[in-house]
């Protein structure tokens, strides 16, 4: 199979797709806004569950260890990671603040890298973009910082639904301004 796809034909093709993505990111989230809750616990229970999975992968990996010590100690890392993963299911407030703790320094991060690249791509067509999405994040970021830990419960939700909501959009803007500077070549 041979690929004979023009620059043009590419860039309309990925155009589309980050369209479509970008619109999928906006809808998840509005939901994660609307329901900021129900996405909290959610995502504390799938990084729970991702423990308890990785443990039993773990325990698995422990009998194809040479040695007794290194048998045990791969046991050992799969209870760790058991009882990690147990107790961020069964107590999914006490996870939403660590978790809120960590997205918190994510988006002062991320805000901060977003501004920076956009910043260095000045005058590139949608570096624009790409800068007000991080000043957004890094906005987000220190509102949740004045109200942490009361905020908790729930700001994951409407963290990651916020912050997907404007990078759906940009990446909507940037699939259109990409299919623009082509076209107009």
């Amino acid at each position: 199979m041979e690929y004979n796809a023009t620059p043009e034909k590419e860039v309309k093709r990925v155009s589309g797709m980050f369209t479509g993505i970008g619109i999928l990111m906006i809808l998840v989230g509005c939901f994660a806004v609307v329901a900021p809750h129900i996405v909290g616990k959610a995502f504390a229970l799938l990084v729970g569950l991702a423990f308890i999975i990785a443990s039993v992968f773990i325990f698995v990996w422990a009998f194809s260890a040479e040695g007794g010590v290194a048998v045990v100690g791969r046991i050992a890392w799969s209870l760790v990671s058991l009882i990690a993963g147990l107790i961020i299911v069964t107590h999914t407030s006490l996870s939403a603040k660590a978790f809120t703790a960590i997205l918190i320094a994510y988006f002062l991060a991320a805000g901060v890298v977003r501004l920076a690249a956009a910043f260095a791509q000045r005058g590139v067509p949608g570096a624009g973009w790409l800068g007000l999405n991080g000043a957004l994040s890094l906005i987000i970021g220190l509102i949740f910082v004045a109200s942490w830990p009361n905020s908790a419960e729930w700001a994951i939700g409407l963290l990651i639904g916020i912050d997907l909501i404007f990078s759906g959009w940009t990446l909507i803007l940037l699939s259109q301004e990409a299919k623009s500077e082509v076209l107009s070549e």
